[in-house]
This record gives C-alpha cells, structure tokens and sequence, in this order.
C-alpha cells in the first residue's frame, strides 16, 4: 500500500498511560487485516514503542516517522489530549497535511459533533486536544473503541474489534470495507488455485506414478476441506457483523457458511442469526416519516416522501406507490399513516399542509381533506396531524393555526372545531397540535407547544376538566409533544420536546411512576417523539436519535432487554403489528424495519408468579409438569419485625412466624418489637407441582414446616419427587421434627413415600436420580455430627449405601447419562468424579473455579461435563481425560447458579445472578443469543423440557419464565422461512469468491 516517498502507510498517536494495551493490538490488526499470501504486512503502522530504535534525538525520529505516514490515526482519549506529545504530533499533522488523512479511534472520555457550528462541541468534548479546534469542515471518520479497554481478548477473530479495525483500513487502503476480504478468505483463493495446479499436474503424473497419485489424491482433498473451512469461519464472521444492519443478509450468509464448510463457527452463526430480532429490512426509497399495519397485519404502508404498501412476509412492495397515478404529491413529507379500523381506506397527513384518504384496495384517492390552496397564511412545511376514531367514522385533524377539528367521513364535514392554547404570545409557531382519540371513542385528547394536554368529549365538542400540564412548553421546536393512548385506555403516554417520556392515568390525569430512562432524545428541533403501545397494552416503545428503538415494561416500567438496533439515522415511527408480535420502524435512513419482539413480550410478565424466591426447578420425563422448590414467602417487614437477610448466593437466610435464621455465613441482625403479628396459617407452599402447557398450579406438596426448599428431582419414570431443604435441625439437635432435609413424594396422590431421609446434613443443598432410578444421591451442609456432606441412597428402600466425604459443603451433583459417573461440586472451587459401583473418586480433583461450584451437568453423551460458580466462568471438562476442554465460557457478570444441556447437546443455557439467561453453542464456544434479562433477581435454576422446545428459568424474584428454544437441526429450515429467500449468484459471488454457488435455500 505504500506509495512513493512514504515509509508508513499510518502513524498511530496515543497515550501510553491510557492506551498502551490496545494501541499494539490495533497496530497488528491493521498489519494483519487483507494481508495477501506474499505479503509480510497489509499496512505498515508506525507506533512509537515498537518502532523506534536507540536514538537521543526522540522528536526528530517521530518527525521523520510523520513525514513519511500517509495517514494519522489518533487514539482519542482525555489522557491523549492532555499528552503534550500528541498534541505536537496532531499539530505537525494539522498544518502539514489534509484533513481527509486524519482518523479516530476513540477509546475514553467523550466525542460530541456539532453540526450547527460545523466543528466539534469543544464544550462536552474531552478526548481531542484543542488544537483541532476549527480545522474541520465536516465530522471526520471516528470508530469507537471505548468497550475494547475491559475486553480481555482481542484479536482479528473478535468480531467487533474486526469491524472496527475494517473500517479505519477500509480508509486507509482507499477501498470499500466490504471488499477487504478476511485473511481466511484469502487463504481460501490460494488452496483453490493450489488445488486447480494440482489437479492439472495429477493428470500428467497419475499415468507415471499411481502410488503418488492417491496420496497426492488425499492430500488434495484434505486441502479442498480446509479452504472450505476456512472459507465457512469468514462467511460466518461476515454474518455476524451484518447481523443488524442487514438481519435477512446475516441469517443467509451464515447458512452458506454452513453449506461449504459445515464449522462449528457457522452452526453459532446460524443460532445467533436466529434468536436476533431484526426479521428484515424494507428500502422504501426517501426518509420514512410514518409506518402502520392494515387491521389484518398483513400489509404495512410506510409514509414520507412517498407512501408505499409492503407485504409483511415477503417486505416487497405491493402495488404501485399510493397517489403516483392521481398526481396529487408535491414532494412533502407524509408524517402520518393510519388505517381504519375496517381496513378499507388509509389516512395520509403531513406536510402541505395535507390531509386524504385513500380506498385501500385500488389505491384510489377518496377524500382530500385538507389541502393548501395557495392563500393560507401556513407554510408549505406545515403539517397536518390526524387521526381515525376507534368505530372508523370521524377523524380528528390537529392544524398548524392551533385548531383542531372533528371531522365526519360519511358527510364530509366538520363536526366540531376548537382552538388549543399555544406558548408563543405572538402567534408565530405553526406546530400542529398532537391528536388521539380514546379507545372508548367518547373523548379525544390534546397536546399542543404550551405542553398541556386537553381533552375533548366528542359528541359535544366541550372540553372536560382543566388542561393538564405534561410537559414545559416550547416555542422554539420545529415539531410539538406526541400523545398515545393504551389500548384499553386505562393509560396514556406522553412525549415532550424535553425528551422525556410520561405515564399517566386518564382517570385520575396523575403520573404513573417517574418519566422513563434510557433512550436518547437530543435533536428538539426536528424530530417529534415515536411511540407506541403494544396490542395488549403490556409493553411500550419508543424510537430514539441514535437509531435505536427500546421497550418497557408498562406494568414496572423497567427496560425489557437490549435496545433493538439497525437503523444508522434517528428513529421516526413505530407501529405494532394486530398480534402484537411484530414491531415495525421507520428511520429517516431511508429504512423500514420489522422486529420479532414475542420474546419481549414473555419479559413483560413471568408465565407463572410464586409467592417466595425459587431455588430449584425439575421438568417431568413427560414434560408435562414442573415441580419448583422455594421460599415459604414470608418477610420480616410484614410483621412489623426489623429483621435484616442477606442472601449472599450460597448461604442462607429466611423468615419463618416472624424470626430470622440464617446458614452458611451470612451476617443477620433482628429484632421483634412489642405487638408484632404472627403470619397467618396456611401452606407454605415452598414445593410445588405446575401443569407446563397450561402454566398453572396443579397443587402444593404440604411439608412439614416452612422452611426453604432448595432441591428437586424427578425420578427417571415420573413417578417420585425428590426434595431436599432445611432438615429443621439447629446446632445438630432436632427442634421441627424427626428426620432429615429430604423427602421423597408419590407424584400421582401428592403424599410422602416415607418420612424424611435420616441422613446427617443440616441442608441439603443438591439431590438427584442415577438414570436408571435405583439410586438417589443427596449433598449439602453437614449438620457438625461428622464429616460426610454425600450420601448415596437405595431409591426403593429408602436405605443409604454409603456415604463420602466430598467437601465441607457440597452445592451441586450430577450423574452421567449411563449411571457410573457422579460429579460434585464444593465450596473449595473443587470438581469431584466418582465411581458410583465402588463410590471412590475418579483420578485428582478438576481444578480451575475460584469459589464455590454450584452447578455441574453432563452432555446427553457423556463426553462432556459443564460446571459454573461462583467465578461466573462455566467450564467443559472431557470426561474421559479429565482435562478441560477448551477456554472457559465467559458471558456472565455474576455467579452462575444453574446449567443444563439442550437434548441435542450442542446448546447449553445458563442462569446467574447477574439476572441473565444465557445460551451457548458448546462446540463452538460462543453464545448464542442476547441475554435474556427477564428476572429482576438472581437465575438460580435453569432447565428444558424434555422435548427441546422450551427452556424453563425460575429466581430469586419468584418467578418463572419460559423461553423459546430450538434443536441445532432446526435452524436452517427456520432461517429460510424468516428470509423468504435464498442468496443471489451476485451476492454469492461478492462474499464468497472462488467458490461454486449453492441454492442455500433451496425450496425458495
């Protein structure tokens, strides 16, 4: 890449107190990145530590450096900034070359753009130094690197730090980022002409030499594989890094890398292009103002310089553009697209000022309702707002004179007409007032600049009650507040110019809750608020500037997972498809978007509530019950007690009539004031039986006491519940009856089997079922009479059959899927194999966790064990060896509690206490989907259904949520039905050259 007269191809300026870690790996992804066969680098970097070499004269070697880069990459941060050698080598670069030579990486402190000043906002930037103050005309190239300093691995195989590290190369080899082909790819050109030379060759020498030949033969085979390979890990990569901007592109560019090379890679890439949200993106030719769906969901009409019908499965376009043939558009925004209730005509209203309708089925203008005829006083860039009342018979018109209006379809004539107050004394702002009718139809609402909402009885035309004051006026925005109504109209939500976003109640018009946080809403000039309830009013939207789009929980108002991203422009519109399953977003990126969001929708609320934490969770061999084990309920609060419990993830801390006792380490203070109550009597219903289709009670298992169950098992044939807790022992004495902490239950008539297992421990913290059902092992705390924390019992006979010693506290047990093998794990960070025929350990300890193993599971082929803790690394360990297999699985802020393995065994989900579900293709090593953030406690338990379709999570929060799952040979045949479509030859041979093209959807 170097051109005459220049040594570097790039100079990289940092600081070394802030970026000396990623400043040498930057450098070597950029030596790296499109490197062809014969080359050492693909770009010679120079940075400062490593090019050097002995000089006195520091500051002549950099100048000399600076004169012969081409271009400047500046590593932005504040401590850059303030470095008085950066700030000289950027002032070298400012008056010697152009600005189109400049880059930045930016790695800390903040970077703010001013577009009105032309310039940076030199107030809320920190990371440049002063002295590129005014030197540009327009915002530079910039990637961001901030996440890259707490990432512990990075390489050119780290997707993100690749997509970054492709587009500062990308500018300085003068080329398009998509056509920096990865090395892999590379390789993959030269084995295919490797291969073509030898094929050739074998045809002279196969006559002469057959021994030679069939090796040649193998090792030519073995070649062509590995280019495949290789070729399938680039596709896959590529995959990931288009995941959101183009989801349809990513889902068949990763089932064409599983096509070629059949990698783990690719199988990882198939899973995450699977559980990611975006289903595809419509190109509706100019900035998309307005999106709705028909009544039926499917069709969605986008709004903006044009107006367009899509078919929803399909995302092309139906028809011809709406009003093409009637020569009634004059290239202003459509701000507003509705459909009435019946489906059969479309609103349009914006800029015009304009207002029509439309007969949906022949695309023919209806109405014009409003239109500028010359002699207004509004501007051509006035627009109207609109809306259709709930039974599909009057429109409610906001102008930009402040008027609003009531408008009867069947007559053609205004019903009613009212004014709303505006902020500007002088009568200058022309921002139509927001409209929305109310579900019940009886009233619409109001919301003009002065931020007040107004609301209007629609048979008399009166407004009712006082306005109320939702937000502070404005006079200065170019667009005003937005208002929208839940569906049942219990609420209703309001946007302001400030940026802040409102619940509140129509009856009572008081706020609910505190304004919600989250989205980004800088721009107040020109783009109003995008909001949006879901059909059955659980979750809310809303669009931001930075092309994001965020959802809510209405009933907590929490955020519900990640923001949805794919838009590079601000968001403008939102609309829920009738089943609520399907959210579409217009962005002023010349986009429409539509977005799986069911998922979102089991966040809103858990399947199933219980009344106390949940410890445990047990799926029956049929599927068809859940049993859970949990907390009684119970808090020190509600009786009045002060009573403080600490659950530190591994001890134990409870309320049973009001006292307090805790285990394992945990610190309790209490104490009872005169006159506390007693809690009520009744179950504790800390063990129960859950119908999985119906998720439902069937009924409570009545234990002894109301202490916690923090174990349960299913026998292999669904006939006996195990469940393991407190035995009621205190100090080792006896003081809530006879007996141990398990209990084995009859699972058809809901009774004992027997009293409690005699066994020694305090808690039982771990129980399960050999395979075979003869056998059932319990571990936990000692109870101090003695040493043994594992016994293994006669299933049958309720008799133990011996017990060791696996450590002071044993949190988790498995069994292998024949039986001989037992796997447990302790409170020293221990891994424990045992023979269960002689009950001895199997070779030394699996060391590696740090803390406490509180989970094990093995691979439905036993190969495999998974173990997780209190480090929050899950680990796979090969059985057979014993050694660990691979690098542990990182993904989880907090301890793992609970592991458990799809059917097909190449899935493995995990629950923490950083709240998360989290799934993970296991021979590739990668997760698999976002994390699911549903609990607002700690996973403690995690599990599938027998059949794979479904993946049961409970926590701390006493809920337990359900997830969609799917078996690794399921993902194609899903891909392609959410594409619609197989890859293009073109598109085949832009991201995989060399190769010969496959029908990688071959029913479409």
């Amino acid at each position: 890449m170097n051109e005459s007269g220049t040594r570097y191809d790039a100079f990289l300026s940092y600081s070394h107190a802030a970026d000396q870690r990623i400043a040498p790996v930057l450098r070597q992804g950029l030596h790296q990145l499109a490197r062809r066969w014969n080359q050492i680098w693909a770009l010679r970097v120079f940075q400062d530590k490593e090019s050097l070499a002995a000089n006195p004269d520091l500051w002549d070697t950099i100048d000399n450096a600076l004169r012969e880069s081409r271009f400047f990459v500046l590593l932005a941060s504040p401590e850059a900034a303030a470095s008085p050698w950066v700030r000289r080598e950027v002032e070298y670069w400012r008056t010697q070359r152009e600005q189109g030579t400049f880059l930045i990486a930016f790695t800390g402190g903040e970077i703010a753009w001013d577009d009105a000043a032309g310039d940076f906002d030199w107030e809320r930037t920190t990371a440049l130094p002063e002295t590129l103050r005014g030197w540009f005309s327009a915002e530079p190239l910039w990637v961001d690197l901030s996440w890259a300093r707490d990432e512990p691995d990075l390489s050119l195989r780290h997707s993100r730090f690749r997509f970054d590290v492709a587009t500062l190369a990308a500018a300085v080899h003068g080329t398009a980022k998509e056509e920096l082909d990865s090395e892999d790819v590379r390789r993959y050109r030269f084995a295919t002409l490797v291969r073509r030379g030898a094929a050739a060759a074998l045809t002279v020498l196969l006559i002469a030499v057959l021994g030679l030949g069939a090796r040649t033969i193998l090792l030519q085979q073995r070649a062509i594989e590995q280019g495949q390979q290789a070729l399938s890990r680039a596709v896959s990569a590529k995959s990931e890094l288009m995941g959101d901007s183009d989801p349809e592109l990513s889902r068949l560019l990763a089932l064409a890398a599983w096509r070629i090379g059949g990698t783990p890679e690719a199988e990882a890439a198939m899973s995450q292009a699977a559980a990611r949200p975006g289903i595809g993106r419509i190109v509706a030719g100019g900035d998309v103002e307005a999106v709705a769906f028909s009544p039926d969901g499917k069709a969605l009409v986008t709004g903006g310089d044009n107006v367009r019908t899509w078919d929803t499965v399909t995302r092309r376009q139906v028809g011809e553009t709406i009003g093409a043939q009637e020569a009634v558009w004059q290239e202003k925004a459509v701000r507003t697209v509705q459909f009435s209730p019946d489906g059969t005509m479309l609103l349009t209203a914006g800029q015009g000022p304009s207002a029509k309708l439309w007969h949906t089925e022949t695309g023919a203008l209806s109405a014009q309702l409003y239109q500028e005829d010359g002699n207004s006083r509004w501007s051509p860039n006035d627009s109207i707002s609109a809306a259709f009342s709930p039974d599909g018979t009057r429109l409610v018109f906001g102008d930009p004179g402040h008027g609003v209006t009531l408008w009867d379809i069947a007559s053609g004539k205004a019903v009613h007409t009212v004014t709303t107050p505006q902020i500007d004394p002088f009568q200058r702002n022309t921002v139509s007032p927001a409209v929305a009718f109310h579900p019940g139809g009886s009233l619409f609402a109001t919301l003009s600049t002065d931020g007040a909402v107004q609301f209007w009885d629609t048979a008399t035309g009166l407004q009712i009650g006082e306005p109320l004051p939702a937000h502070p006026g404005d006079n200065a925005s170019l667009v005003g507040p937005v208002i929208v109504f839940s569906p049942d109209g219990t609420l209703f939500a309001t946007g302001g110019t400030d940026g802040t976003i409102r619940f509140w109640d129509t009856t009572t018009r008081q706020p609910v809750g505190t304004p919600l946080s989250g989205h980004t809403r800088p721009d107040r000039t020109t783009l109003a608020q995008s909001l949006a309830f879901s059909p059955d009013g659980r979750m809310f939207a809303a669009g931001s500037e930075d092309g994001t789009v965020r959802l809510w929980d209405v009933r907590t108002r929490n955020l519900l997972g990640t923001p949805l991203s794919g838009h590079t422009r601000a968001v403008t519109s939102l609309a829920f498809s009738p089943d609520g399953r399907t959210l579409a977003s217009g962005a002023r990126d010349g986009t429409a978007r539509l977005w799986n969001v069911a998922e979102h929708l089991q966040l809103a609320h858990p399947a199933i509530e219980h009344s106390g934490m949940l410890y445990a969770l047990a799926y029956s061999p049929d599927g068809k019950t859940i049993v859970t084990g949990g907390d009684n309920g119970e808090t020190a609060g509600s009786h009045g007690s002060m009573e403080a419990c600490s659950h530190t993830g591994w001890g134990l801390c409870y309320v049973d009539g009001g006292e307090v006792s805790a285990l394992g380490g945990t610190m309790v203070q209490f104490l009872r004031p005169p006159g506390a109550q007693l809690p009520p009597a009744g179950p504790p219903r800390t063990l129960m039986l859950w119908n999985a289709a119906q998720r439902k009670p069937v009924t409570d298992l009545p234990t002894a006491d109301r202490t916690p169950v923090l174990a349960v098992a299913f026998s292999p044939d669904g006939t006996t519940v195990a469940a393991g807790g407190m035995s009621g022992r205190e100090d080792g004495e006896t003081s809530r009856g006879d007996g141990g902490a398990t209990t084995l239950w009859n699972h058809a008539d809901r009774t004992p089997f027997a009293p409690p297992l005699p066994d020694e421990l305090l808690l039982v913290r771990a129980t399960a079922f050999s395979p075979d059902g003869r056998m059932l092992v319990t571990a936990g705390m000692n109870s101090g009479r003695g040493p043994t924390a594992l016994t293994f019992w006669d299933a049958n006979s309720y008799r133990p059959l011996g017990t060791v010693d696996a450590g002071r506290t044993v949190y988790s047990v498995a069994f292998s899927p024949s039986g001989s093998i037992l796997a447990t794990g302790n409170d020293q960070g221990e891994v424990r194999l045992w023979d269960t025929g002689t009950r001895q350990p199997i070779g030394d300890v699996l060391e590696g966790h740090t803390g406490p193993v509180g989970t094990l599971a093995f691979s439905p082929d036993g190969t495999q064990l998974a173990s997780a803790g209190d480090d929050g690394a899950i680990r796979l360990w090969d059985v057979a060896t014993r050694r660990m297999a691979g690098d542990p699985l990182i993904g989880h802020t907090g301890a793992v509690y609970s592991l458990a393995f799809h059917p097909d065994g190449r899935t493995l989900a995990s629950g923490g206490g950083d709240r998360s579900v989290r799934l993970w293709n296991v021979p590739a090593r990668k997760q698999i989907n976002a994390a699911h953030i549903g609990h607002r406690q700690s996973v403690r338990a995690v599990a599938f259904s027998p059949d794979g379709k479904t993946l049961a999570s409970a926590g701390e929060d006493a809920a337990i949520r359900f997830w969609g799952s799917r078996a690794a040979e399921d993902v194609p045949a899903e891909l392609c039905d959410t594409a619609r479509r197989t890859l293009t030859p073109d598109e085949w041979n832009r991201h995989l050259p060399g190769a010969d093209y496959q029908d990688v959807c071959p029913s479409r």
